[in-house]
Formats: C-alpha cells, structure tokens, sequence
C-alpha cells in the first residue's frame, strides 16, 4: 500500500516538474518538429493539448530492489537446477556408456563363444 502511495506521489511530482519546464522554457531552444513526420502533433502548440498530454503521461512504475531474501532464493534455484542437470548428465552416461557398452560387450563375447563351440 505504500509502494502505491509512493508510486502516485512520485507521478504527481513528475507532472508538475513537467508543467513547470514547460512553462518556464524558452521556445527558442526547442528543436523544431514538423506535424508531417509526427502525426500525433497537430495541435502542439495549443496549450489545452499540451496539458491533456501531461495529463495522459504514463510514468512506469520503479522496479523494486531485490531484497537479501530474494537473492539467496535465486541462489539455491540456480544450484539446485544446476544439480539437475548434473544428475541428468550423471544418468545420461551411466545408461550410453555403461550400460550399452557392458551388454555390447558381453553380447559380442557370446556370439564369438557360440561360434568357437561350433566349430569344435
């Protein structure tokens, strides 16, 4: 609730700096924008305009500062799916390596075994 408060007080702010730059400007260094490249600006130069778009300003809300607790709960995310992934690489080469291998293995050994009994 107060980051609400804080958040509309920090708008209200920024509005009236903005009507106050504006009105306290000098014209003569504002670069010059022609309607033809900016469709929206037809009617810059009427003051009643220029107060409705202040108006309509949207100020995007100030992103929160990760708190202590945040940032040790990312911490242990990151390690345990790092340990996931260990263990998915662990059990991806015990099933290729090991196991493929050994029953290739014993099975070539079989083969040649029926083959050298058949011969004799």
């Amino acid at each position: 609730m107060a980051d609400k408060n804080l958040e509309d007080l920090i708008v209200k702010i920024a509005k009236k700096v903005i009507k106050k730059e504006l009105k306290n400007g000098n014209l003569d260094n504002l670069p010059i924008i022609s309607p033809d490249s900016h469709p929206g600006l037809d009617n810059w130069q009427n003051s009643d305009t220029t107060e409705e778009v202040i108006d309509d300003i949207q100020i995007i809300p100030y992103t929160r500062l990760p708190d202590q607790e945040d940032i040790e709960l990312e911490r242990k995310l990151r390690e345990l799916k790092f340990k996931q992934e260990l263990r998915k690489d662990w059990i991806s080469f015990l099933v290729k390596d090991v196991i493929v291998y050994s029953t290739t293995m014993i099975f070539i050994l079989v083969l040649v075994g029926f083959y050298l009994f058949r011969i004799n």
